[in-house]
């Protein structure tokens, strides 16, 4: 033993002088920071110069950032700028820039979308348009086009269906539903067409129904209802024709029947109802020939005297003197009974004329022996007619009065057969 302490291990000494150390650097720490650290005050007057450094690094950031917004130009970068910056110095700016890029944006929409609605020009383009850009600045023409567009597909198809039917029901249709349609016109004159083929149908058939026909009823009846037919003038013509061929009928008839009865006035009466018939002039030869040879028949009477001594008998029984307007009277009465029964001798009998024109009797008188011979004519024809219709009474034909007056006072009372009117040799007139 040395007079030393006991020595430690050796391991015991580096822990010991580990703590040592540790405590060591704490306290040199603390010096240098003690040493190191400003004041209070030296602390309160550098802040402001630190908020002006960082305001001013802000400030720079802003515009940095506006700057990159202004050279990009998009709405993306103004609102990346908003975001960033929303209390920046051009966040108005900002706001409008993003406002005025929608609307621009909303504005080229719309004309690239009325620009496609025009190309494709259909009412589905336009309606499409119009369900996007409802407010848009083409809406209102787009809603007139859709409405035109529409008219005018449904007067397409009108007229397509009226095309294809093709009758005057669908055409007059068509421009009554389309007054004012693209087609108009055409179904007009389609109508004008269809109008004027019909009346030439109706003209056509109307006429073979004539010609079939082949009566003046028949032609007749197609001139009125087609005056301005294709057939008129061979209609007249036609009608012409058969009223020639009917006049010549009637006038051959009318030969044949007056060369039958063979008389003066069936010769006249021919004349008269044909004054340009075919046998005209041989009627009038006729007639002439027949009142030669009748004036020949018929006894010659001095009506002069018989009219006088009529005059003078009346004179007798009534008073007073001649009158010679009476004796003119009764030369015309004698005169027309003479003619009458030159006209119709062919019409009495023979027993008759010999009974009735007798120039022995005292003041013979034509106007007597035309009574005499229609009477007994008369009675000769109702006895025929007596086989037929059993007995009479039956009554006389009355004698004109312009050729015998005397006779119309004697139908008065009655007429008697002339076989039991006769007094002396002469007939009696009452």
């Amino acid at each position: 033993m040395n007079g030393y302490p006991p020595r430690k291990p050796q391991s015991a000494r580096r822990v010991a002088f580990r703590k040592w150390a540790f405590v060591g650097a704490i306290a040199g720490a603390s010096l240098i920071s003690a040493c190191s650290q400003p004041s209070d005050s030296q602390q309160t007057a550098a802040q402001p110069q630190q908020q002006a450094a960082d305001e001013q690094t802000r400030k720079d950031a802003d515009e940095r950032a506006w700057a990159d917004a202004e050279k990009a130009g998009t709405v993306a970068a103004y609102t990346a700028y908003l975001q960033n910056f929303g209390a920046g110095a051009h966040v108005s700016e900002a706001s409008q820039r993003i406002v005025a890029l929608n609307e621009q944006a909303r504005k080229t929409a719309d004309e690239k979308a009325w620009a496609d609605a025009e190309k494709a020009g259909t009412a589905a383009a336009y309606t499409a348009y119009i369900q996007n850009f409802g407010g848009g600045a083409h809406a209102a023409e787009a809603r007139q086009r859709v409405s035109e567009l529409s008219r005018k597909e449904a007067d397409e198809r009108a007229w397509a269906d009226a095309v294809r039917t093709g009758t005057a029901a669908a055409f007059t249709a068509y421009s009554q539903n389309f007054s004012t349609g693209a087609h108009v016109a055409e179904a007009r004159q389609r109508l004008a067409a269809l109008d004027e083929q019909a009346r030439k149908d109706a003209d056509d058939k109307t006429w073979a129904d004539a010609e079939k026909a082949g009566t003046a009823t028949a032609l007749t009846g197609y001139v009125q209802k087609f005056g301005s037919g294709a057939h008129v003038a061979e209609a007249r013509q036609r009608l012409a024709a058969l009223d020639e061929q009917a006049r010549k009928e009637a006038d051959e008839k009318a030969w044949a029947d007056a060369q039958k009865a063979g008389t003066a006035g069936a010769f006249t009466g021919y004349v008269q109802k044909f004054g340009s018939g075919a046998h005209v002039a041989e009627a009038r030869q006729r007639v002439a020939a027949l009142e030669t040879q009748g004036r020949r028949e018929v006894p010659s009477i001095d009506i002069q005297k018989t009219c006088q001594a009529a005059a003078g008998a009346m004179v007798s029984l009534m008073g007073g003197t001649t009158n010679e307007q009476d004796v003119n009277a009764c030369l015309d009465s004698e005169q027309k009974a003479r003619d009458q029964i030159v006209k119709d001798r062919a019409t009495y009998a023979s027993a008759d004329k010999k009974q009735c024109m007798r120039t022995d009797a005292y003041l013979p008188s034509y106007v007597e022996w035309l009574t005499c011979l229609e009477m007994e004519r008369d009675v000769r024809k109702m006895r025929g007619e007596d086989q037929s219709f059993g007995p009479g009474p039956y009554t006389l034909p009355k004698v004109s009065p312009t050729i015998n007056p005397a006779a119309t006072r004697q139908s008065q009372r009655g007429r008697e057969p002339a076989s039991s009117r006769r007094k002396g040799s002469r007939l009696e007139i009452y």
